[in-house]
């Protein structure tokens, strides 16, 4: 079980400041599976942002082209800003496999690495200082828990086919194990997660052909504006079922204030990005290293009785 990261340090410098002229204002690139456009890493990239401004360091963020989570893209990437010598690299890690290796290489020229979003278990493999994030098999049982407690009894789950991503594998896995009904897949092509009309074409597929289904749950932010949309297009059935996401985006909000949505799980991915930068800080400039390796940030249940509280703050 991870345990959380105590904060005493990093409050107290955050309430004097990092101020010392004798230290230059150092640089942190951050390189991810996702491109910048992505409604859940928009929420990293604020907090991102924000922690450079508190804490006086300069960031740069560096994803993907397009959210196909290509693995030699962020590799290239990820050489690239190895190259650019930089005082700190946050980077995630959702195809260990493919990264690691490269993400030795960064710690080994002496670049101190924060793991982010994902890749919670590699933080000794490729010498990091620690991870930022959540765990996917956590997210799935949370989320199955939320729809027993509803009653459901047979749920369709909007994923990636078996073995595109291991941490949605892990999402999808736990959901089903934690699960006390029957669980079907609506399985979408990595090169369809931003395509709504195809992630609503194939689950209304799986919806016609089983009556049954009860409950539709999102695997993540790529998909909830399809599923919202193949709930308005059930019409009677779609308001009886059950509906539920990962990830928090702007619609999941919207959708939650209409009752449109049960649940969607929060990862607080604004800490995502606030929390590394405030670690390179602290290592950088007073040598203070993580104590625990792992900090998650979530994920907590949000429901229509507590979204105002979610939509009201400014991430």
């Amino acid at each position: 079980m991870f345990k959380k990261l105590a904060f005493v340090s990093i409050l107290l410098a955050i309430v004097f400041g990092f101020e010392s002229a004798a230290i230059a204002e150092p640089t942190f690139i951050m390189v991810t599976h996702s491109p910048a456009s992505d409604s859940y890493w928009l929420g990293v990239i604020k907090g991102l942002e924000q922690a450079a401004k508190d804490l006086g360091v300069t960031v740069q963020y560096r994803g993907i082209e397009k959210n196909l989570n290509d693995p030699n893209q962020q590799r290239r990437n990820l050489e690239a800003a190895i190259a650019a010598k930089p005082d700190g690299i946050i980077v995630s890690d959702p195809t260990p496999t493919s990264l690691n290796a490269t993400i030795k290489k960064a710690s080994d020229a002496g670049i101190p690495v924060i793991i982010v979003n994902q890749g919670g278990d590699q933080v000794a493999s490729v010498g990091a200082l620690a991870f930022v994030g959540d765990d996917p098999g956590t997210q799935g049982a949370l989320a199955a828990a939320q729809f027993n407690a509803l009653g459901a009894k047979h749920a369709l789950i909007i994923t990636a086919p078996v073995g595109a991503l291991s941490f949605l594998d892990a999402r999808t896995n736990e959901f089903k194990k934690a699960f006390t009904g029957t669980s079907t897949l609506a399985e979408i092509p990595l090169t369809d997660f931003n395509n709504s009309t195809r992630i609503k074409t194939i689950a209304e597929t799986q919806l016609e052909k089983d009556n049954s289904i009860d409950a539709v749950f999102s695997i993540g932010g790529c998909c909830i504006a399809a599923m919202t949309q193949v709930r308005a297009d059930l019409g009677d059935r779609g308001k009886g079922m059950h509906w539920g996401t990962i990830d928090v985006t702007e619609g999941a909000a919207k959708s939650l204030q209409a009752h449109e949505l049960d649940f969607a799980l929060d990862a607080q991915q604004y800490a995502q990005g606030y929390y590394p930068v405030v670690m390179l800080a602290l290592y950088i400039r007073q040598g203070i290293q993580p104590a625990e390796t792992v900090l998650t940030t979530g994920p907590i249940v949000i429901t229509p009785k507590n979204v105002e509280r979610f939509h009201a703050s400014d991430r």
